[in-house]
């Protein structure tokens, strides 16, 4: 079989892809050692079992090494159902110790070799595992997890050798098949120590309005832990993403790819306030602390420093380093009830997504500066709060500018001292001033400070895409998604990141995965019909397009209809989808059509239109229309001179060193 699967290959192509499993029997080389003749029994049995179950699954054994083989499928489903048959077959009469890993990607033929990544992530997925089991990886996951009769659950994140990035690893959990507890790879993988991520501590207070204050307290000790040099901390919106859950931290630590979990209740009655903390191990559960904490509010800044200065030291002298005494938490005002109203504020701000609750607020935020006119913190949710405002169309343009003016012009005369101020003048920068040079010296300064921020990723990342570089786009979003990987956010932009650099099969898990968070993300799924779209795939984009909302993130149905058509030869049809966006840009309120208006007639091929309306919008600044450059629907355009100057309206953005 072996012979005629390299034959096959030779003569199709050089490169195929295909489900790749590599199993191996664990032990093999001591069973040869202590009775050859029962090892000998257990491979011949092993392969036996293994040909029989290909032969019903329709895989193709490429290669036999010594006590381990390498096979390909067509179908991902039926490589696992292979594998959980095998891993049933073992169990039965004398034990096969098997374990089994499985990748969808290229495997390339050569010179009598198979080789490639798909193959070596393959062969490194199924290394990490133990007897009985069967272990994913993310992609092969992604095209069996809505088929019926396979289940698998998160194994969390993994960093192999001569594997670019951490990939997630999933394990198979039908009956009879053996699911290893992370712990258990604990001595199979790399660990990163020194991370930690801080769970919303909860409100043990008889009113439950003091939710705020809970939540709040929280995000102030993430704050200052965010600080400490070389110590990983996940972000915030990854980390309240299990609030008010009920789950076991190892699980919460594998979902996060962190070590340690800070985790706490917050009682406050009057002026009083008692906080417990206690650190945990998500490796093993064991406990670090745990502290109680009884004070007033006037000492509500000493208990969290105490608290981030504990934490930090404990994880010092757990990994054998030396202790320090800095301080980590500075008091932002004197003012308690400043400070508690800007904590209400804080609350409402923090729920993205929410135009209501930023609605609220604004009010809070405004209150705490009028309260304490020198106080940063309120000033800094304010401009991030009314840049929200404008993008969801309750803020005029001219009334965002102003106010975010103002709170800057506050900001800077008082000092950033957050990273969430670092975010929001870079936010200011590039979105309002369109100053973009500006905007890499406050986020590399933002950076060397707070290092662990994942926003300011994002900023760094959204410079590279203005520029165009794709590849760095991606670079950079990675690392800021690795400290917040729960953040529809982060995981929405790095899909769109990757479609933009037509990387198609990396581009659909993260827009899949926001679906499946929120399963009405218009963006998310006309991201989807874009990928459709661009693979010719255009029945299936002209499903998903004709069930958008009309209005959006990204651009008006008829956009994604009209160049659908046209790709299709329907011209007519394109036209009169045209028509109806030339008529509804003439409303008061199109004038964020005109990016629709310069996508399509780039598509139906009309460029003198198109870079009319190109230089519409940009000389108006609308939306975020200064990432044209490496935008695929406009790509086109490139092959004209006036391309060039278009860039040259946008602006320059300096050379980025991140």
């Amino acid at each position: 079989m072996e012979k005629d699967v390299k034959n096959r290959l030779q003569m199709a192509s050089e490169r195929l892809l295909a489900a790749i499993m590599f199993t191996d029997i664990v032990g093999y080389t001591a069973m040869m050692h202590e009775n050859e003749s029962a090892a000998a029994a257990v491979r011949q049995r092993h392969r036996a079992v293994l040909q029989k179950a290909h032969e019903r699954y329709h895989g193709e054994v490429v290669q036999y090494y010594g006590d381990g083989t390498l096979s390909i499928f067509k179908s991902a489903v039926e490589a696992v159902e292979c594998a959980i048959t095998m891993q049933r077959s073992f169990q039965e009469d004398t034990p096969v110790p098997l374990r089994i890993g499985i990748h969808l990607g290229d495997i390339v033929f050569a010179d009598n070799e198979v080789y490639g990544d798909g193959v070596n992530l393959a062969a490194r997925v199924e290394s990490l595992g133990l007897p009985g089991c069967i272990l994913l990886s993310d992609k092969l996951n992604f095209s069996v997890k809505n088929h019926s009769s396979i289940s698998t659950q998160s194994l969390g994140h993994f960093e192999f050798k001569n594997i670019k990035d951490p990939v997630e690893v999933f394990a198979v959990t039908n009956s009879g098949i053996k699911v290893p507890l992370r712990s258990e790879l604990k001595g199979k993988l790399k660990e990163n120590k020194k991370s930690i991520a801080v769970l919303p501590f909860v409100n043990m207070s008889s009113d439950p309005d003091n939710e705020y204050f809970s939540d709040g307290i929280s995000e102030e000790i993430l704050n200052a832990l965010v600080k400490v040099e070389g110590l990983q901390v996940t972000a915030r919106t990854s980390s309240f993403a299990f609030k008010g859950q009920q789950m076991d931290v190892r699980e919460i630590g594998t979902q996060l790819g962190v070590a340690h979990i800070l985790e706490g209740s917050v009682r406050k009655a009057g002026n009083r306030v008692r906080i417990t903390a206690q650190l945990v191990s998500t490796v093993d559960g064991y406990h670090f602390f745990s502290e109680t904490y009884d004070r007033t509010l006037d000492d509500i800044f000493e208990v969290q420093d105490e608290i981030a200065t504990t934490i930090t030291n404990r994880l010092r002298q757990h990994l054998g380093e030396a202790q320090h005494e800095e301080k980590m938490v500075t008091v932002p005002t004197l003012n308690i009830e400043a400070y508690e109203t800007y904590l209400r504020g804080l609350f409402y701000a923090n729920q993205f997504g929410d135009d209501a609750a930023m609605t609220k607020a604004i009010p809070y935020l405004e209150k705490a500066i009028e309260m304490q006119p020198d106080f940063v913190f309120p000033c800094e949710r304010l401009v991030i709060c009314y840049f929200f405002q404008s993008m969801s169309g309750k803020m005029s343009p001219q009334e965002t500018r102003s106010k975010m003016t103002a709170s800057i012009e506050k900001l800077n005369e008082l000092g950033v001292e957050t990273a969430s101020g670092y975010f929001a003048k870079c936010v200011f920068e590039i979105f309002v001033h369109w100053n973009f040079t500006a905007a890499a010296a406050i986020v590399k300064t933002g950076l060397e400070k707070f290092p662990n921020a994942a926003n300011l990723y994002h900023i760094v990342s959204t410079l590279y895409w203005i520029r165009g570089d794709m590849a760095d786009t991606c670079r950079t979003h990675k690392q800021g998604l690795d400290l917040d990987p729960l953040s529809i956010e982060m995981i929405f932009y790095m899909g769109v990141a990757h479609l933009w650099t037509l990387e198609y099969e990396e581009a659909t898990p993260h827009l899949q995965k926001v679906l499946t968070m929120v399963p009405n993300h218009r963006a998310a799924q006309e991201y989807l019909g874009w990928i459709a779209a661009f693979q010719g795939q255009y029945g299936e984009a002209l499903d998903i397009f004709e069930k958008l909302e009309p209005f959006g993130y990204r651009l008006h149905r008829s956009t994604c209809l009209g160049w659908t058509y046209f790709k299709m030869g329907q011209t007519e049809k394109a036209e009169i989808k045209l028509e109806e966006l030339k008529a509804l840009h003439q409303q008061p309120k199109g004038v964020g059509l005109v990016i629709d208006l310069a996508v399509l007639c780039t598509g139906m091929g009309y460029f003198d239109l198109a870079f009319h309306y190109l230089e519409k919008a940009i000389t108006n600044r609308i939306g975020s229309i200064m990432m044209f450059r490496g935008d695929p629907l406009l790509t086109p355009l490139a092959v004209d001179s006036r391309f060039e100057q278009m860039i040259e309206l946008v602006g320059e953005v300096p050379e980025l060193n991140f």
